[in-house]
C-alpha cells in the first residue's frame, strides 16, 4: 500500500468514525477512535512528508473538527433525517397539563395559608383546597399566609403577605 493511500485512508477512517458517532450511542468512544485516527494520519503525514505537509494536515484537522460539531450539533438535529432519529420536544399545551390551568387562575389573587414550607416548592391551602405551589423569592415557611400572584406552568406562584 502506498503512503498517500495509508494516510488518506486513516483520514476516511477518521471522518467515517465521526459520521457514525451521529449515529451510534457510544458514550465518545467513537470519537475517542476518530480523534486516534486523525493523529495518526497525522504522524504519518509528518514522518513522510515533512513539517510543511504534517502542518497544513494539523490545520485541516483544526478547521474540520469545530466544523464537524457545529454541523453535528446545529444543523443535523434539523434535518430530515436528524429530526427522525431526534424529533423535537412537542409543545405543551394547557389542555396537555394533568392540573386544570383553568381553576388555578381562579385562585390568583386570593390569600391562603402554606401547608409545608416553601423551598420554594410546597403546599398551600387556599379555601379548603390544597395546591402546589411555588414561592415568588426565598423560603416561606409553614403556617405563613401568602397570597397568589400569578402561574408558572402547573404551579400557582405565592408570594409571603407581611402584616
Amino acid at each position: 500500500m502506498s503512503e498517500i493511500a495509508l494516510v488518506a485512508l486513516l483520514f476516511l477512517a477518521g471522518l467515517l468514525v465521526f459520521t457514525a458517532e451521529i449515529f451510534v450511542p457510544s458514550h465518545g468512544l467513537l470519537s475517542v477512535v476518530g480523534f486516534a485516527f486523525l493523529i495518526g494520519g497525522v504522524v504519518r503525514t509528518f514522518m513522510v512528508w515533512g513539517q510543511a505537509a504534517g502542518a497544513v494536515s494539523v490545520v485541516g484537522c483544526l478547521v474540520f473538527l469545530p466544523s464537524f460539531i457545529v454541523l453535528a450539533v446545529k444543523i443535523w438535529p434539523k434535518t430530515r433525517v436528524g429530526r427522525r432519529v431526534a424529533p423535537p420536544n412537542p409543545i405543551l399545551t394547557t389542555a396537555d397539563l394533568s392540573v386544570p390551568v383553568v381553576e388555578l387562575s381562579r385562585i390568583v389573587g386570593q390569600t391562603g395559608r402554606c401547608l409545608s414550607p416553601l423551598r420554594p416548592v410546597g403546599i398551600c391551602d387556599f379555601d379548603g383546597r390544597r395546591v402546589s405551589c411555588v414561592s415568588q423569592m426565598g423560603m416561606i415557611d409553614s403556617g405563613a399566609e401568602v397570597k397568589a400572584v400569578g402561574l408558572s406552568g402547573a404551579n400557582l406562584v405565592v408570594q409571603e403577605v407581611r402584616t
